[in-house]
């Protein structure tokens, strides 16, 4: 018989209800299907959290690489400060395993209301591929004072290695910054896929979303990639669609689009959206 391992992460909030039901519905396929799953339960969540001041570690990512998959319910919780939980849990897992595609299947479902007057399931079905370990979800950046100062900022990939030494100098009000990264293979990778699914799911048409008319040079490089992958597709249609444009497509006319492929920050924000119009987040996969 065939036997998995499986990491089981349940999570916050509605996280854990959603997996404990899902956990019977894969132990009942296991049965019918002759297989036989190893369920491996990890505490990483809010509660845990608070109560130890521990996140996901080092062990346990290196028990979990051993494992076939990972089985994990929602993050984030109102009594922990916003990007904890999401940087020391989820992004960790994402840049550990380097999970560089999030793929999101926009489909209405015969029979789902859609917020949209007159819209059909023949109107609304498209994927999004979301890059999922880059741009400015990197998680780098920090906060300056008036006068001098300076910052290491480091960013460890399995693609790169990336050390940024600042020298700052204000002079006025106290600052924020945010670094966002682009790699060439990064980005590559991922537009790649997009027109892969494109020809494996006989469609015609990728649209890129960027920002690329006011973030020039991160965006400006995007779209320089996508134009060399684009090149090796002949068959298919490509446009350029910016973030903003987009949001206001998918209201107007979604039937148009087919494969969208877009960096991490642009795609968290379009597959929301995306998951009302075909009836919400509760009938929204990804992967």
């Amino acid at each position: 018989m065939t036997k998995y391992r499986i990491a089981l992460i349940p999570g916050d909030g509605i996280g854990p209800e959603v997996i404990a039901e899902g956990k019977k519905v894969i132990d009942i396929v296991s049965e019918i299907e002759d297989f036989q799953i190893d369920w491996v339960e990890y505490p990483f969540s809010a509660d845990h959290y608070l109560e130890t001041g521990e996140l996901l570690t080092e062990d346990s990512l290196k028990e979990m690489e051993k494992m076939d998959a990972i089985y994990l319910g929602a993050l984030g919780d109102p009594r922990v400060k916003p990007g904890i939980l999401e940087k020391g849990i989820l992004l960790a897992l994402r840049f550990y395993f380097d999970q560089f595609v999030n793929l999101r299947p926009v489909r209405l479902l015969k029979g789902v209301e859609c917020p949209l007057r007159d819209k059909k399931p023949e109107d609304i079905d498209f994927s999004v591929v979301r890059e999922n370990t880059e741009d400015f979800y990197v998680g780098v950046g920090g906060h300056a004072g008036k006068g001098k100062s300076k910052d290491v900022l480091e960013i460890e990939r399995n693609l790169y290695n990336v050390r940024f030494n600042l020298d700052i100098e204000v002079d006025g009000d106290e600052i924020a910054y945010q670094l966002g990264v682009l790699s060439k293979k990064g980005t590559e990778r991922v537009i790649r896929y997009a027109f892969e699914l494109a020809k494996k799911k006989n469609k015609n048409r990728v649209t890129s979303v960027d920002k690329a008319n006011v973030l020039t040079d991160i965006y400006g490089f995007w779209r320089e990639i996508f134009n060399e992958v684009a090149g090796e597709y002949p068959e298919i249609e490509t446009e350029f669609n910016f973030v903003d444009a987009i949001t206001m497509w998918f209201i107007r006319k979604p039937e148009w689009y087919q494969i969208i492929v877009t960096p991490n920050m642009f795609g968290d924000i379009i597959t929301d959206l995306g998951a009302m119009i075909q009836g919400g987040l509760g009938l929204a996969p990804g992967g």
